[in-house]
């Protein structure tokens, strides 16, 4: 793991509460290495606090983030104030033991909860940069149909890579009036989408709770517990 301070190089609104951060890596870090996957910390006055990297390896120099306000989270306010006021932040990486290097044979479902789409970005572009040849699914849930500040480059994606398919799912239809797509829980979507799950392999990013129930609902369904790959498993091992 090394530890940088960067610069911090642009900051932008991706929609209305999620910001985007560009860090510029400090000259002499072009040593650097991270896997399509992984995630930093940044380095606070008393703690670290973890975010994946929204940004593929293959963009060099530069590390990509999207950060939100955590209500009621003492540590999010203060990674807010650093947002509206420092130039640099300092941050280590790489961390964790859930990313792709090359693509899995078979199916792959990828399943995001927010900005748990973040580190879904960082592998589906790394797997772009050459083709998507196996079928790639993206599960995107959110609260509301405007928390799919993505939404757009998903589409994309889905243009441009014919083994590659966006399903959006909102949890809470009654905040979005407008929505015609998907309502519901995101592991719900996919087992309606998906009758076995035997050779299929799954990354999930999402609270503990969210993945420990996805794994349950899954290996029930069929799938080997070894298909399930999430940086909970580390983090926030079950007992």
């Amino acid at each position: 793991m090394n530890r940088f301070v960067c610069a911090i190089e642009s900051i932008d609104y991706l929609n209305h509460d999620t910001r985007r951060v560009i860090l510029s890596l400090p000259d002499g870090s072009a040593r650097l290495t991270f896997k399509a996957g992984q995630y930093l910390n940044v380095v606070l006055a008393e703690k670290l606090c973890p975010f994946s990297i929204a940004s593929p390896p293959e963009l060099k120099g530069k590390v990509e983030l999207h950060i939100k306000p955590t209500p009621g989270s003492d540590d999010s306010v203060e990674i807010e104030k650093l947002l509206d006021e420092a130039t640099t932040l300092e941050i280590e990486l790489p961390i964790g033991d859930c990313y792709v290097e090359q693509a899995p044979k078979g199916t792959l479902i990828l399943m995001a909860a927010s900005t748990g789409i973040t580190q879904m970005k960082s592998i589906i572009e790394h797997l772009a940069a050459d083709v998507i040849s196996e079928p790639t699914y993206l599960y995107w849930g959110v609260i509301a149909d405007s928390d799919l500040y993505l939404a757009q480059l998903c589409r994309e994606w889905e243009k441009v890579n014919q083994n590659f398919h966006f399903i959006p799912v909102v949890s809470e239809p009654n905040t979005s009036p407008d929505w015609q797509g998907r309502t519901g829980l995101v592991p719900d979507a996919v087992l309606e989408d998906f009758s076995n799950l035997e050779e299929v392999s799954v990354i999930v990013g999402g609270s503990p709770g969210m993945v420990y129930a996805t794994l349950d609902r899954f290996v029930e369904r069929g799938m080997p517990e070894k298909n399930m790959s999430s940086d909970v498993f580390s983090y926030a091992p079950r007992s």
